[in-house]
């Protein structure tokens, strides 16, 4: 080390350059530093003239060399200075022997180490002792830096051990028991216990029903084989027996096998779970029911039924008899039932085939699909386009229509007030009711055909489709026929909902499309007086 042969090994243990500042303003020392210190690692000496300069430096040096006398008022006051700023930054005091104290004196002081100035030889021991300075304190820097991570990382686990809701122990394994070192205040809550009880003990005595404490020691022996749990497990709480994901995060210091148990309620989720399953076997049940039920009626009933129309057909042309036209009326009857009873049925299932389909062209479609009588049409959509099941949509479509026209006609309208479903969506028989009967709009592109207050003034039954103009994405079907009493309308979709010559399945059909589309129809007074039927939550496209 001495002899001017340069710094020890002990050098390279600095790592990095290393910025050293002279007090007393020895530009001969600096530069000597400069030198030897060059040779074992790169170094950087600034020189302060004075105490307001070195303060001035400090945020950018690693160590500090004093000239001259250690213990005058001045060195004194320079050294309290530093020390406030960085109670680390390594200080050493440098000078002739006759102005130094002793080392006991230099380090009460507070400097870091004192180097007499006593031959060309100090110069080494200088720079041995700023390197080994330099190196010790980087490496109490990084201790304490590591030492307030590591706090401030275990503060910030505790605090999530403290509030995760759910509930959580801190357990040792003694043999394969998991012994509580410590239980979160979720635990407290939901088990019941509170930590001073539990910490000690084997956990599982306290949470493990009777009958699953041989199920509880196998799940214990696969966590002592170091496997990492993630299962579903039954414990005692408070409220009885739950459900709960049981996942275990373990912890290997050293030799002990430590860990944490982490306990989520899922009982509601598995409630659900069972509640669902038994609704899907319910539907299905449903369904095949469904399924044999439309089955008897498509067949078993239908075909008699046929047969006995045809049989009744040629009793008509042989015998002049009014009874037959009854029966004959009455058969008829049965198979306007019988078809909206399958297309109720085929209605109730969720509409999977959806397509864009502009609405005027469905309404039109199905308009010229119902014997409309003296009716008019008018649609306004203004070329909006829908996603919806197009037979389904038809089908919305005629029974409405024909809701309107066999209660809002004008022979209906003299005859009674009270305008209810028909149901029935049989098609015009006669050819020349066809075409485009009284579609107006469709003819000449003419505006809806309505007087000032939406009202018909031709005595004629006017239908309009139209989309709706609020907030609401939807469209609507109003009629300004005899209207639905307000004390009715919360009752006309109900299957049964009918006059004597309805099935009372027409509106029931309407609103199970609307169902299975997630579409919310409403019925209300249209400003003509007749009903408005609005379909709103619908797949819309202006």
């Amino acid at each position: 080390m001495n002899g001017g042969s340069g710094v020890e090994s002990d050098a390279g243990v600095v790592g990095e350059p290393v910025a050293i500042l002279v007090v007393g303003g020895d530009d001969e020392l600096a530069r000597r530093l400069e030198s030897r210190l060059g040779s074992a690692t790169e170094a950087s000496v600034e020189v302060a003239s004075d105490r307001t300069a070195a303060l001035a430096a400090l945020d950018d040096v690693d160590c500090v060399v004093r000239t001259g006398p250690v213990n005058d008022a001045d060195a004194g006051e320079f050294l309290a200075a530093v020390r406030v700023r960085d109670e680390l930054l390594p200080c050493l005091a440098y000078g002739p022997v006759e102005e130094t104290c002793s080392l006991l004196e230099a380090l009460a002081t507070g400097y870091t180490d004192v180097v007499p100035a006593t031959d060309s030889g100090s110069v080494d021991v200088l720079c041995d002792r700023i390197v080994r300075a330099v190196t010790a304190a980087r490496t109490r820097s990084r201790a304490n830096e590591q030492a307030a991570a590591l706090r401030a990382e275990r503060d910030r686990f505790a605090a999530l051990f403290e509030n995760i809701p759910e509930p959580t122990v801190f357990y040792e394994l003694d043999g394969d028991d998991p012994v509580a070192l410590d239980v979160n205040p979720a635990f407290e809550d939901v088990f019941g216990y509170d930590a001073r009880t539990v910490r000690g003990d084997v956990v599982d005595e306290y949470i493990v029903p009777d009958d699953l404490r041989d199920e509880a020691a196998e799940l214990n022996d696969r966590i002592a084989d170091g496997e990492h749990l993630d299962t579903e497990v039954r414990r005692s709480t408070t409220e009885g027996d739950r459900e709960f994901l049981l996942r275990d995060v373990p912890l290997v210091e050293g030799d002990l096998m430590r860990g944490y148990a982490i306990y989520t309620d899922i009982t509601l989720q598995r409630e659900r779970e069972a509640r669902l399953r038994e609704a899907t076997d319910r539907l299905e049940a449903q369904n095949e029911r469904l399924e044999a039920f439309t089955g008897v009626v498509s067949h078993d009933l239908r075909h008699p039924l046929s047969v006995a129309m045809t049989y009744t057909e040629l009793l008509a042309e042989r015998y002049d008899d009014e009874d037959l036209n009854a029966v004959e009326n009455a058969l008829e009857r049965m198979d306007d039932l019988i078809q909206d009873l399958l297309a109720l049925a085929q209605q109730g299932a969720a509409a999977q085939d959806r397509e864009l389909l502009d609405l005027e062209t469905v309404a039109r479609e199905a308009w010229a699909g119902v014997d409309t009588g003296n009716a008019t049409l008018s649609v306004t959509t203004g070329g909006a386009a829908i996603r919806a099941d197009e037979s389904r949509l038809r089908q919305l479509f005629e029974n409405l229509f024909a809701n309107s026209v066999e209660h809002g006609s004008t022979g209906s309208r003299t005859s009674s007030g009270n305008s209810v479903e028909h149901g029935s969506t049989s098609s015009r028989t006669q050819s020349d009711d066809s075409v485009e009967h009284g579609d107006v709009a469709a003819a000449d592109g003419a505006e809806p055909l309505e007087s000032a207050d939406g009202g018909a003034d031709d005595g004629e039954l006017h239908v309009r489709v139209g989309t709706l103009t609020d907030d609401d994405r939807g469209f609507f079907i109003a009629d300004d026929g005899t209207g639905i009493p307000a004390s009715e309308r919360g009752s006309v979709f109900e299957q049964g909902y009918s006059g004597d010559d309805g099935t009372g399945f027409g509106l029931a059909i309407v609103k199970a499309v609307a169902d299975a589309h997630d579409w919310t129809v409403t019925v209300e007074e249209s400003d003509g007086g007749g009903a408005r039927f609005a379909f709103t939550d619908v797949d819309l496209v202006a």
